[in-house]
């Protein structure tokens, strides 16, 4: 085993950015997708805005105010590029979803009813565009009409969401009429179905049940409960409410996460319970691995999750430095692609468990942002958002699929000499030479142009203790920020204010959802309707 110190080898970690970069101009591991070609899971976001404001919304989703674009929201041309990319991925569920309120994307949604190719599509809604009993029925005959128009049969499910929360500006109308009108005018259709989304521990679900008098309520035996015949998608708790009438409907009880985009991770012992439940969905309801559908024939397919600005991935499974957009790479790029990035790919074919122990061998620190922060969608960005850490983990997966003789030796012989002898050599020399390289996030923010906005939201993170960063590296942090700021500059990191707003909410969201460049940049002066 080699020393750090008595080698000759250029230390990648000082340039991480770079040495990604090139890792990923080259085909380095076999794959093959052929063992995922089972029905596939599809989770949409057509919006990002929503007028409900629950307290608890992963993404802090608020009504739109000003221009809307495509970074913000499908337009017609992302509506006709997400259809075709369902067409292509095999799909057997569709989970519509937000992000923002998705039915308020009615065009949108009567499309994807219409002329995708699935047997199950799902659309959650905190329902407040069923607080008015005649809209509701009006939105939902134009559903069963996009279900008839179909080329093959579909069931469509109105989940919507009832909880405290959704309740302090909508009540329980919408849950309630819906009911009333699933009861009345849908309880015998055989693909318009209505599902009750609700909380642990919500007081609100028992308030709104109780407006039937007479109903029962059977919780299901099945600790494993699915939500589709045909794929597994498990249910925490799985519920079935009867009325006097007969009619039977599906209640769904889900955990409520911690989110937070700024957890002070100074005070860890304060966000267990957070981590606890973000560990606890992962291992009950994913089998600790978000990208792989499991099928009830034994087959797998893949968990797709895409986002209101077209960026695409396998849930949980997305690293900012290697994106995909519909707007711009159809299903064949983005699957191949997927498989080819050895980062992405490792996590399909070995999880989250797998992914945490390897980063926590040199930033523990990075997996308990991940976990406090506990926006599971975001989680493969989170986790690997410092660039050196990023490195680290692809050279290490690449170890293993060395060691496992999968690597394609004519590709792994066009990388740098110094990245082939570390992938080669023992992984305490990795450890070393990442401790070595004095390599921070503060490095990284500065090879972009100067924002005193970004700037002064990173001091934020800082001071509540997101990096790995000594006090000498956080002076440094201050000191470049005040050179060159027009805003309030700090003597001390612990001046940094704690910003209150929407404003704030989004930039911390964008910087971890940011569309795809080369996409935005194509259409960033195109304005868009609403839809």
């Amino acid at each position: 085993m080699r020393q750090a110190q008595d080698s000759c080898l250029v230390n990648p970690f000082m340039n991480p950015g770079y040495y990604r970069r090139l890792m990923l101009q080259y085909n380095l591991v076999r794959y093959d997708t052929r063992e995922y070609t089972g029905k596939s899971f599809m989770c949409v976001f057509f919006t990002r805005f929503c007028g409900v404001g629950c307290p608890f919304c992963f993404f802090k989703s608020a009504p739109a105010r000003s221009e809307i674009t495509v970074a913000d929201q499908f337009n017609e041309e992302g509506i006709d590029k997400f259809i075709k990319f369902c067409n292509e991925a095999n799909l057997g569920y569709i989970l519509i979803s937000g992000g923002g309120e998705p039915l308020t994307q009615k065009r949108a949604v009567l499309r994807t009813i219409a002329e995708v190719e699935t047997n199950r599509i799902v659309l959650v809604t905190s329902g407040n565009w069923a607080m008015n009993k005649e809209a509701a029925r009006r939105y939902l005959g134009e559903i069963e009409e996009a279900i008839k128009a179909r080329k093959s049969p579909c069931k469509v499910t109105v989940r919507v969401s009832v909880s405290a929360g959704h309740a302090i500006k909508l009540g329980i109308n919408p849950a309630y009429n819906l009911i009333q009108l699933f009861e009345s005018e849908y309880s015998d259709h055989p693909y318009l179905k209505f599902q009750i989304h609700g909380f642990e521990n919500d007081p609100m679900l028992p308030k709104v049940l109780d407006l039937f008098p007479g109903h029962q309520a059977t919780y299901s035996s099945d600790s494993r409960a699915s939500d589709d015949e045909d794929v597994i998608k498990i249910i925490p708790q799985k519920m079935y409410v009867r009325l006097q009438s007969g009619y039977e409907f599906i209640v769904g009880i889900s955990k409520i996460f911690g989110s937070d985009l700024r957890p002070n991770l100074h005070k860890v012992e304060n966000l267990q319970d957070t981590i606890k439940i973000f560990e606890r969905d992962l291992e009950e309801s994913e089998d600790n691995n978000s990208a792989v559908l499991y099928n009830t024939n034994g087959e797998k397919g893949l968990d797709w999750s895409l986002n209101y600005n077209g960026n695409i991935c396998l849930w949980q499974n997305q690293v900012n430095d290697n994106q995909w957009n519909i707007y711009e790479d159809d299903f064949s790029t983005v699957l191949n692609e997927t498989f080819r990035d050895p980062i992405t790919l490792s996590y399909i074919e070995n999880g989250c468990k797998y992914r945490d122990t390897i980063v926590s061998e040199v930033s523990p620190r990075s997996v308990v942002r991940l976990k406090s922060i506990s926006l599971r969608d975001y989680s493969g960005t989170v986790i690997f958002e410092e660039e050196k850490t990023r490195l680290y983990y692809a050279i290490r997966v690449l170890q293993n699929y060395y060691k496992a003789g999968r690597v394609i030796e004519e590709q792994f012989d066009e990388l740098p000499e110094e990245l082939q002898e570390l992938i080669k050599e023992d992984v305490s020399l990795v450890k070393e030479l990442y401790h070595q390289a004095v390599y921070t996030i503060v490095d990284q923010y500065k090879l972009r142009m100067f924002d005193s906005v970004e700037w002064r939201d990173l001091l934020e993170l800082i001071k509540l203790g997101h990096y790995d960063l000594t006090a000498e590296q956080i002076q440094e942090a201050l000191d470049y920020y005040n050179s060159r700021t027009t805003l309030q500059t700090y003597v001390s990191i612990m001046d940094i204010e704690h910003q209150k707003g929407e404003a704030i909410q989004k930039r911390l969201t964008d910087k971890l959802m940011y569309m795809k460049p080369s996409a935005l940049k194509r259409r960033q002066r195109e304005l868009m309707e609403v839809i």
